[in-house]
């Protein structure tokens, strides 16, 4: 019975023993599942040699805004960050005397404008009874001269031609009295403008004052921040507010001289964010200094950049990266590329036929060469080309030879653990 019992147990540790063998030879006949990963092409793009620099933007144009006289804020006529026009009103003092005194300048003018009228209607009036009297003057000349000539004929007596002398007279005082009065007209006309003249600039000048009550906008623009209210009083010279001219931003570039070679105007420039990266705006270099500075060793030059997305600010601080020249080439993402000792490489999927003949995709190892990084990318000096499919995702399980399996385009990635 024992006998029968040891037969048995040895048959069943042969077949225990061969099914284990025959299930690590399966397993190690199948290997590992192949990894889900994503892939990308490789396209021809413009690669661009370029130098990052930082700064901070400057309108084009930027103007204190401060009163010419002091005075009490009486309103704020606009909001900050309102766009306003060149003479626009932005705050308004308190009148304090100077209206009351333009006001009195203003009638002075106008009573002297009417006295101007009625020395005017006066001199018309001296002139009417001048003609009348001159009138009268030469027809009492004729019948003296004619009296007298019947005197001497006897056919008039003396008496009677002594009264028409006596009436001559009369009228040539008659006339002198009304060209008297001709020239006292026409001196009140002269005074009376005189009079206007002053009392204009007395009201011009007391209009500037009230003008001066204006504090208006010496250029068109934003208005910057406003900090003041109604009721603060303020002194000649004060900054009261700004405003900018945002239609275009300048930033300073100090450029070492070691790419003076390069330099002219015309760059492309291009602004980036200095946080996230993202490209703000773009401008060229229109300015290039004639002399380097001492100290820096370097070539301060200016660009010029259009705010058309009305995205840029006065005093922004950006990342400015200009362009040097641009030539084709290819890029790969930041994300496919692992550092190994000093050494950049890149999975590329290449087909591999299987010892059965199938068809398989690996992911290869390739060392590469790379230049700046360009947005998110690499550029590439040698190793990858266009039209080569880089692995992007799930890189840190990997190693060269891995199978892998290409994600769909919408498929989440997994994580590089």
């Amino acid at each position: 019975m024992k006998r029968y019992q040891l037969i048995g147990t040895a048959l069943l540790l042969s077949v225990l023993a061969t099914s284990c063998s025959k299930n690590e030879k399966s397993a190690k006949a199948s290997g590992p599942p192949p990894s889900s990963v994503q892939l990308q092409t490789l396209q021809t793009n413009t690669l661009q040699d370029s130098t990052d620099y930082v700064g901070t933007l400057e309108a084009e144009h930027t103007v204190d805004l401060k009163p010419q006289v002091e005075g009490r804020i009486q309103k704020i006529l606009v909001q900050p960050g309102t766009q306003v026009k060149s003479g626009q009103s932005i705050f308004l003092l308190s009148a304090d005397t100077t209206v009351p005194q333009f006001i009195s300048a203003q009638a002075t003018v106008n009573a002297n404008v009417s006295a101007r009228a009625t020395a005017v209607q006066q001199l018309k009036v001296d002139q009417s009874q001048l003609r009348s009297a001159q009138s009268q003057y030469d027809l009492d000349l004729l019948n003296a001269r004619r009296n007298q000539f019947l005197v001497s004929q006897g056919a008039y007596s003396q008496s009677q031609a002594d009264q028409t002398d006596t009436a001559l007279k009369v009228q040539r005082d008659a006339v002198k009295t009304a060209q008297e009065q001709i020239k006292s007209a026409q001196a009140s006309i002269n005074q009376a403008e005189a009079n206007i003249r002053q009392a204009q600039a007395q009201a011009a000048a007391a209009e500037v004052n009230v003008n001066f009550k204006k504090v208006i906008a010496p250029i068109s623009g934003s208005v910057g921040d406003i900090t003041l209210k109604v009721g603060d009083y303020v002194t000649t010279g004060q900054t009261l507010t700004t405003i900018n001219q945002n239609n275009f931003f300048d930033l300073q570039i100090p450029v070492p001289l070691s790419r003076a070679s390069q330099l002219r105007t015309g760059l492309s420039v291009q602004l980036l964010d200095p946080n996230t990266g993202n490209q703000v705006g773009s401008g060229n270099i229109y300015f290039v200094s004639s002399q380097a500075d001492s100290n820096s060793q370097s070539i301060l030059t200016r660009a010029r950049f259009p705010n058309a997305g009305n995205s840029l600010r006065n005093a922004q601080y950006v990342r400015a990266k200009v362009i040097w020249n641009t030539k084709p080439g290819v890029l790969v993402p930041t994300e496919a590329v692992t550092p190994i000792g000093g050494q950049n490489f890149v999975f590329v999927a290449q087909q591999n036929t299987t010892k059965d003949g199938k068809n398989q995709l690996v992911a290869r190892q390739i060392p590469v060469k790379l230049g700046n990084i360009q947005g998110q990318n690499y550029q590439v000096v040698s190793g990858l080309k266009s039209g080569d499919k880089v692995v992007v995702s799930g890189i840190l399980k990997l190693r060269d030879g891995s199978a892998i399996v290409p994600q769909a385009a919408n498929a989440p990635t997994s994580p590089q653990s």
